[in-house]
């Protein structure tokens, strides 16, 4: 299976914004479509919106499932902090789609 490297700084122009996290999941989206497993790297990023997580991995799980969380994108290269902002982003969005 090919695994292709997205590094969110040289991405995007932030991780605030809508329209940024927009650019990442075409890129996500892009990279699914060949049948390729994406590896996001979240080095050098030391914050992160909602915004920017509704319009990224909200609208991957939305056209895809959860389950391509686990088995084609997998995310790297991330703080404690970031790691916490993503984990409790997925958590709600769980609460909020049962």
């Amino acid at each position: 299976m090919n695994t292709q490297k997205i590094i969110v700084s040289e991405a995007t122009q932030s991780t605030l914004s809508n329209v940024d996290g927009y650019k990442l999941n075409a890129l996500i989206d892009n990279i699914l479509a060949q049948g390729s497993t994406v590896l996001l790297s979240f080095d050098g990023i030391i914050t992160i919106s909602s915004s920017f997580l509704n319009s990224s991995i909200g609208e991957l799980v939305d056209k895809h499932g959860f389950d391509i969380l686990k088995n084609k994108v997998k995310i790297t290269d991330y703080t404690p902090s970031i790691a916490k902002a993503i984990k409790n982003y997925i958590s709600n969005l769980r609460e909020l789609s049962h």
